[in-house]
């Protein structure tokens, strides 16, 4: 247990529980946890324990950097960074000239340790007596060089993994001379995206399809523009993609018709699920009103709905299925 009952750390526990974390395995909730550290830094970081805390958010900056898909847990964690880097600056280093600053690496279980040295040097001192560094760890100085560093980490998170890349350059590709959506060069770069990597040509098309739901798609096109995005969507997970991207994927699918889904399918037989492979001709067959009767709209929608909840489910957002 990490903090009792009366809220005290033990260090040694939350130094195993950041390296748990940062390999991917953590025992709790870790956006929970992050929270939690960040809350505690912005308390008191001037403190023996807000130093603590404040290496333990640095310890997690990489954690978090890849792995936390909520802006406001980043914006939470720019703030706290961002404040313990002030005030521990202004307090300086404790001793000027008595010693250099420690040397760590990224290794999860060496950066656990400098929580576990600043928040319990006793406890520390007793399974490493030979240590004689370790107040270093815990001068103001050096921790907040961390501090600074896991708020560069958090800015650039901010930055690159939650907003969406512009795409207004792809009108000149995507649309027609009379404002119509070009939907056979739109899917030439959505299928593009074959493997688990996240292809950045057919990202961007896909985004300039969610961007067109959103705005000016005309009734005739928006079949075939959520099928386009429904197929990056469903790369999401598998190439890690920006959390930013995926909610913007998310938020287009919501606008589309889901309505039909509250009424039986006029088809007596069942209507086999789309998959991936089938998507981009799917898109171009409903285009081009040759579909065959394979773009009803129930299955259609059932397949938004689909990526709806999958999409939701990667962001983790309070109304996904489980």
């Amino acid at each position: 247990m990490i903090s009792d009952e009366d809220g005290a750390v033990d260090y040694a526990d939350l130094a195993r529980e950041l390296a748990n974390m940062v390999h991917g395995y953590p025992y709790g909730d870790p956006f929970a946890l992050l929270g939690w550290i960040a809350s505690e830094v912005k308390s008191d970081p001037g403190s023996r324990r807000g130093r603590a805390m404040t290496a333990a958010l640095w310890a997690s900056r990489w954690y978090a950097r890849w792995r936390v898909t909520d802006p406001a847990l980043i914006d939470d964690l720019i703030e706290a960074a961002g404040h313990a880097a002030t005030v521990l600056e202004a307090a300086g280093c404790t001793a000027p000239g008595a010693h250099e600053d420690p040397q760590v690496d990224e290794d999860p279980e060496e950066a656990g340790d400098v929580v576990a040295r600043i928040g319990d040097p006793e406890g520390w001192l007793a399974r490493h007596p030979d240590d004689e560094d370790i107040e270093a760890y815990a001068c103001p100085g050096f921790v907040a060089g961390l501090a600074a560093e896991a708020e560069q980490v958090f800015k650039d998170a901010r930055a690159e993994r939650f907003d969406a890349p512009d795409t207004a350059h792809l009108d000149e590709r995507f649309l027609t001379a009379d404002g119509h959506t070009d939907i056979d060069a739109l899917m030439t770069d959505v299928e593009r995206q074959k493997g688990s990597r996240i292809d950045p040509a057919a990202e961007a098309a896909a985004l300039w399809a969610a961007r067109r739901l959103l705005g000016d798609a005309r009734p005739e096109e928006r079949t075939s523009l959520a099928l386009a995005v429904s197929h990056l969507a469903q790369h999401c997970a598998w190439g890690s993609a920006a959390p930013g991207v995926v909610t913007l994927y998310r938020e287009a699918l919501l606008t589309f018709d889901l309505s039909v889904l509250d009424r039986p399918c006029p088809h007596p037989e069942a209507h086999p699920g789309i998959s991936l492979r089938d998507v981009p001709s799917l898109a171009r067959a409903v285009a081009a009103g040759v579909d065959g009767g394979e773009g009803c709209p129930h299955r259609v929608a059932a397949h938004v709905q689909k990526m709806i909840d999958y999409t939701g489910g990667y962001l983790g957002v309070e109304d996904a299925p489980a």
